[in-house]
């Protein structure tokens, strides 16, 4: 709710306004309340006006905490009824550690920038962005949402924040790709090398490129693994040479992103975790969508749990200088705490997820 002043003829009135979500999804506004001209306001009180505001946002505020509260109780009634034995039952659910994945592919790597920037050079003509579709794909490999043995699997009842594409999409855009990717395989091998200073620990990478390939040594090769991962490398993986082709790169693109994060969170915390527990917490950082039954009321996200795992994804957050999630907050709040521009719930809930919504 907020305080809106209209002038018609001579006067200025002032109306008591709320936000809403149409049908369409788009955002309108309607007048609660007529409260009246505003010189009779600020007659007694030039700052009455000021206080009026203030009062709205308070009471506005106080509003949507209930509306929070009243989402949680409804969660966890829910959860206990016979009918859904698990919170997460009924409700889309969204990685939201995709957020952490493409910082790093997008800030420290910078191959969102590479990749861009050859599509629209080269191949203007591809109706996908190619950057967005290989992270989508290593993302969901690196947290075995692939994996038909798991609890946790992509689509269409579970989604990376803001991927709009399905599994099917992103076989068949990748499979579509793959002579562009064999062909730039060295390229971004080169690229990747060039951009991991020394502040994350891997600039021995650079001595160990030549113009043929990558080829590590055993030391080498050492740094470059994590423990307890089960992605480890090998150094026949690395002897790439220039017709290396992208299948070859994909292991340790998956590896650098995990010890990047492995690196900015032992830098954050002064602590070492394995592969396994940083995994773990990256893959359980889900919320459920709690979306709207009734016009009026938002979209908001719910934290699935508060468990270890979360601990230690909140620790991975503020590595990264993002916040950890509140137990419930709209989307506004949601880009605020993992520094990103979520103007429309459709840039949090993928395509495929919101059409069942």
């Amino acid at each position: 709710m907020y305080i809106q002043i209209k002038k018609s003829h001579n006067n200025q009135y002032i109306y008591l306004v709320e936000s809403f979500r149409k049908n369409d999804g788009s955002i309108g506004h309607r007048t609660l309340k007529k409260l009246g001209k505003l010189d009779d306001l600020l007659k007694d009180d030039p700052k009455a006006l000021e206080k009026l505001k203030k009062e709205v946002k308070t009471k506005s505020a106080e509003l949507k905490g209930e509306i929070k509260k009243d989402v949680v109780t409804r969660l966890h009634s829910m959860a206990k009824s016979t009918r859904l034995k698990k919170l997460e039952n009924g409700f889309p659910q969204i990685n939201y550690s995709y957020a952490v994945f493409n910082f790093i592919w997008s800030d420290v790597l910078n191959l969102d920038y590479r990749l861009n920037y050859l599509q629209s050079r080269y191949h203007s003509k591809l109706k996908y962005s190619l950057s967005e579709v290989i992270l989508a794909s290593l993302v969901i490999s690196i947290l075995g949402y692939d994996s038909e043995d798991s609890e946790l699997i992509y689509g269409p009842d579970l989604g990376l924040l803001g991927v709009d594409y399905t599994s099917e999409q992103l076989k068949e855009f990748l499979e579509n790709s793959q002579d562009i990717l064999n062909d730039e395989s060295m390229y971004m091998l080169r690229f990747i090398v060039k951009q991991l200073s020394s502040e994350y620990d891997m600039d021995f990478l650079s001595s160990s490129l030549t113009q043929t390939g990558l080829k590590l040594d055993p030391e080498t090769l050492k740094k470059l693994n994590m423990s307890g991962s089960k992605t480890t490398l090998g150094s026949e993986e690395l002897l790439f040479s220039k017709t290396a082709g992208f299948n070859q790169i994909k292991s340790y693109l998956k590896l650098i992103l995990m010890k990047i994060i492995s690196l900015k969170l032992e830098n954050y915390t002064k602590e070492r975790f394995d592969y396994s527990e940083i995994r773990a917490a990256l893959r359980e950082a889900i919320v459920l969508v709690y979306y709207p039954l009734v016009e009026g009321e938002s979209f908001l996200y719910v934290k699935r749990n508060n468990g270890k795992n979360v601990v230690l994804m909140n620790k991975i957050l503020k590595s990264l200088g993002m916040s950890p999630l509140f137990n419930v907050q709209d989307k506004t709040e949601l880009g605020h705490r993992l520094h990103l521009k979520l103007k429309d719930d459709s840039k949090i809930v993928p395509n495929f997820i919101m059409k069942k919504i």
